[in-house]
């Protein structure tokens, strides 16, 4: 569902799948490309069913199982990222890396400073936490580095197109003139 005051382009699978059939602008700035990349998209599914009354095991496995059924993908090939879109999924990933890996070096330290010392300490205490908070942030830029977020682009309900949110208007000439 399109969002107001925001246009959309719908492109279908085939030509978003096939190698080439995307202009060479990015969707975001309309720049030159720098980066093609290829990724999968998925579509969003709203599952049916009250969540309150599916609380068991065996509930839930139905609502996974529904949902696993109504996913469509799309293979996208040969996406467009110019330099500003490649430099910030890189350093959000960057990012998403340090703030992951960092956590767990602080929690596995601290864990190992208590087993050492054999005492409980207020810095090895603050270090565990930390460290497990930083690995919980470590989300946040993964998901804001994320290509479809990067290149505003989803599937349809159906697969057979993907949607792109509010393109710069240099894709959408560069689109409207490709074969």
């Amino acid at each position: 569902m399109p969002e107001p005051g925001r246009p959309e382009v719908r492109i279908p699978a085939a030509l978003a799948g096939a190698p080439g059939g995307l202009p060479a602008r990015c969707v975001r700035h309309g720049a030159q490309r720098a980066r093609s990349v290829d990724f999968a998209l998925q579509s969003k599914v709203e599952v049916q069913g009250s969540r309150l009354l599916s609380g068991n095991l065996l509930g839930a496995a139905g609502r996974i199982g529904e949902r696993a059924r109504a996913v469509r993908v799309t293979h996208v090939r040969g996406w467009p990222l110019c330099r500003a879109c490649a430099r910030r999924r890189a350093l959000l990933f960057g990012a998403s890396l340090v703030a992951f890996w960092g956590g767990a070096v602080l929690l596995v330290g601290a864990l190992v400073g208590r087993w050492v010392t054999g005492q409980p300490s207020g810095v090895l205490g603050a270090a565990l936490v930390l460290g497990f908070f930083a690995m919980l942030v470590a989300a946040v830029p993964f998901a804001l580095g994320s290509l479809p977020r990067v290149t505003r682009a989803r599937t349809s309900a159906d697969g057979s197109e993907v949607v792109i949110s509010d393109p710069h208007p240099a894709f959408v000439a560069a689109l409207e003139g490709s074969p």
